[in-house]
């Protein structure tokens, strides 16, 4: 008995309990390794790339409109930055501000990290999105961070991690595999079976917070475009004449597929306050000399 309850006993050490701005519950790591949180979400972001197309290199007049929608995005990037950390004074202990980086992809697509990092994808430009889409795609990454989701994310890798290396020897799971473990080659078979079982737990234990972690950052998009002077009907009715364009086949474009049928139904129920009223709600006396969100092409 002692050999499970001591994992178990590590397994509660290294995750705490959260409320997310929405009111929801929350596994996050503890304080001590939410450092490690914001690093290991900005590695997942970027590994995201490594499978992503390359858009070809701009010439001549479309480096030009690429610039365009480079400064599109931050213009659009700072107006819903001023807002956010105005709505939510704990973002100030978090990071110092948004920055907003748009990758040469060739598909469409956003992404973001714990620090305060959004990634668009350059497919996106050839889209043609209002304003009001293009700000909603940008204001559901930043409310992925604000709530929370990549330390929440970050804390499920780490609880299956801990559960694969832990628990697998106290409850001698392995012994279970042993002899394709012994036909790998013994020690080294244990450890891979180990390794492939907390990679694959990882995936599916965040992908199953996925939906309601979408759901959530888009009831707090509406409220953050809305503060930041985007009527909540605007939104829905673009985003709507949007939806039929976009594939089914990518996970990213399905996905705002969704987010235009659930915020056309949060369209049906109580109304949002207007944006002159949900300006005046915001948290005032904060410093208003805020660095300047950045867009840059790194990649």
């Amino acid at each position: 008995m002692s050999r499970v309850l001591l994992p178990l006993f590590l397994l509660f050490l290294v995750t705490a309990c959260a409320t997310s701005p929405e009111g929801r519950s929350q596994l996050v790591a503890p304080a001590p390794l939410q450092g490690f949180s914001a690093v290991y979400s900005e590695f997942d972001m970027h590994l995201q790339l490594v499978t992503a197309a390359d858009a070809p290199a701009c010439q001549d007049a479309q480096c030009v409109a690429d610039r365009a929608f480079d400064q599109r995005v931050l213009a659009l990037g700072r107006r819903l930055a001023v807002s956010a950390f105005r709505q939510h004074a704990d973002l100030y202990l978090r990071f110092p501000r948004f920055e907003f980086i748009v990758v040469d992809k060739v598909e469409p697509g956003a992404a973001s990290s714990a620090g305060g990092t959004v990634m668009v994808y350059r497919g996106l430009q050839a889209m043609n999105l209002d304003d009001a889409v293009l700000a909603f795609v940008l204001a559901r990454e930043m409310c992925h961070i604000i709530a929370g989701h990549h330390d929440e994310n970050v804390a499920a890798s780490v609880l299956v991690a801990v559960a694969a290396q832990i628990l697998f020897p106290a409850l001698n799971i392995g012994g279970l595999f042993a002899g394709s473990a012994a036909a790998a080659g013994s020690a080294a078979g244990a450890t891979a079976l180990t390794s492939g079982a907390s990679f694959l737990g990882s995936r599916a234990l965040r992908a199953s917070y996925r939906p309601t972690q979408v759901r959530e950052a888009e009831v707090m998009s509406l409220k953050l475009l809305n503060a930041a002077g985007w009527e909540g009907v605007e939104v829905s009715d673009k985003l709507e004449s949007l939806r039929p364009t976009l594939s089914e086949e990518a996970n990213w474009t399905r996905e705002l597929r969704e987010s235009a049928l659930n915020v056309a139904g949060m369209m049906q129920g109580p109304p949002l306050p207007s944006a002159d009223d949900a300006r005046d709600q915001m948290i005032s006396g904060l410093p208003f000399d805020l660095p300047p969100p950045i867009v840059s092409k790194p990649f």
